[in-house]
């Protein structure tokens, strides 16, 4: 892995190791600290554009998604007391959504990562 890859892949990890924290309803109070997060994903895609992989990009765009759409959500459980057991699952979902997107890109880079795998699904 060439030194902007490993770079790149750090970012990755440290983004995949904020979204593993999420792991109760009541962590949508802490959306805050995904603030920069998705920016980091884009950035660390683009340091990745000349890896040979079309499923790569693909996952890393997945991940953006997910996490500004758990933003979303998190906005929306302020405003609207009466929605918030939905916005709380729906947040869970999408943070887990990203964080598996990020997973299998990491990967994708180094299939080493699969070790973390299996840590974050024994937690």
């Amino acid at each position: 892995m060439g030194r902007m890859h490993a770079h790149a892949a750090a970012g990755l990890r440290e983004v995949r190791d904020l979204l593993a924290t999420f792991t109760t309803p009541s962590c949508i109070e802490r959306a805050g600290e995904l603030e920069g997060a998705a920016d980091k994903v884009t950035s660390c895609a683009a340091e990745l554009l000349d890896v040979d992989s079309e499923r790569l990009q693909h996952h890393l765009a997945s991940a953006v998604r997910s996490i500004q759409s758990a933003e979303q959500t998190a906005a929306s459980y302020e405003r609207n007391p009466l929605s918030r057991p939905i916005a709380q699952a729906r947040f869970a979902m999408q943070t887990g959504v990203a964080m598996g997107a990020l997973q299998v890109a990491l990967e994708e880079l180094d299939p080493a990562e699969e070790a973390a795998r299996d840590r974050l699904r024994d937690r």
